[in-house]
C-alpha cells in the first residue's frame, strides 16, 4: 500500500492540470478578493476581510484538492479499465480506495497552507501562534469528508461526466456555504441552510479561531454526519461496480 500511495503522489504531482485548479486557483481569487474587499471597514469584535477571505479560500482550495485526486480520477481510471488493472494487484480493493483518499487528504494540507502564506506575504496577515495551528490543523481535518464524496463521485460518474459534475457540485456547494460572500449577509433561510452544509462549518472553525473564540461543537458533528453518508454512497457504489463486473 504504502508503494500505490507513492505512486499517486508521483502522479499527482506531474499533472500540471490538477496543480493549477489546486493550487494556483485558490492563491489567485484570494488575491482578487483581498484585494477588492480585503480592506473594507469591519465591526469591532469581527473578523478583518483579509482573514475572512483567507479562511474561505484556502478551504476552497483544500476541497478542490480532494474532490479532484479522486472523483474524476476514478472515473477515469474505471472507464479506461487501469482501475480493473489495480484490482489484480496483490492489494485489497478497500486498500486501493484509501490510498486515494489519503494522498488527496495530504496533498489538501500544501494547497491549504500556500493560501496562508500568500495572505501573510500580501496582506500581513497576523494571528498567534496557538491561532495558526488551531487553523492549520482543523481546518485540515475539517476538509477530509470530501476525499470520501470525491471516491463517491467517482462510482456514481463515468469519465464522460465525472468533472463536470464533480465542479458543478464543489462550486454549488462552495457558494451555499459561504465561501464566495460572507455567510452573514445571506438571508436567514440560505443562513440556515448554509450552517448544515460541510463547506460552511469546515470554514467556521477557521473563522472562530482567527476571532478569538472556541470552535462550536456543531462544526465536527456535522463533518462526521456529511463524511458517514459520503462512506456510506460510496461504499455502495463500489459493491454494486464490483457486483456488475
Amino acid at each position: 500500500m504504502k508503494g500505490y500511495i507513492r505512486v499517486e503522489m508521483l502522479r499527482t504531482l506531474r499533472d500540471p492540470f490538477y496543480l493549477f485548479l489546486a493550487v494556483v486557483v485558490p492563491i489567485g481569487f484570494y488575491l482578487l478578493f483581498a484585494g477588492l474587499f480585503g480592506s473594507s471597514p469591519h465591526p469591532a469584535g469581527t473578523l478583518s476581510g483579509n482573514v475572512g477571505i483567507m479562511v474561505a479560500m484556502a478551504v476552497y482550495g483544500g476541497i478542490w484538492a480532494c474532490l479532484v485526486a479522486t472523483g474524476p480520477r476514478i472515473a477515469n481510471e474505471r472507464g479506461s479499465g487501469w482501475f480493473r488493472q489495480l484490482q489484480l494487484l496483490p492489494i485489497a480493493p478497500w486498500k486501493i480506495l484509501v490510498g486515494r483518499a489519503l494522498v488527496a487528504i495530504l496533498f489538501a494540507l500544501p494547497t491549504m497552507l500556500l493560501v496562508y502564506g500568500t495572505a501573510v506575504l500580501t496582506h500581513d496577515v497576523r494571528l498567534s501562534a496557538g491561532e495558526w495551528i488551531g487553523i492549520i490543523v482543523l481546518m485540515w481535518i475539517g476538509v477530509w469528508p470530501f476525499a470520501l464524496l470525491g471516491i463517491a463521485l467517482g462510482y456514481v460518474t463515468n469519465e464522460t461526466t465525472s468533472f463536470g459534475i464533480t465542479y458543478g457540485l464543489y462550486m454549488a456547494l462552495s457558494a451555499a456555504g459561504g465561501l464566495w460572500v460572507p455567510p452573514t449577509i445571506f438571508p436567514s433561510a440560505m443562513r440556515s441552510l448554509a450552517k448544515m452544509l460541510p463547506t460552511y462549518q469546515a470554514a467556521d472553525l477557521g473563522w472562530r479561531i482567527a476571532g478569538g473564540h472556541a470552535p462550536e461543537l456543531v462544526s465536527p458533528v456535522v463533518l462526521v454526519l456529511w463524511a458517514l453518508v459520503f462512506l456510506l454512497v460510496a461504499a455502495l457504489f463500489a459493491r454494486r461496480a464490483a457486483v456488475v463486473r
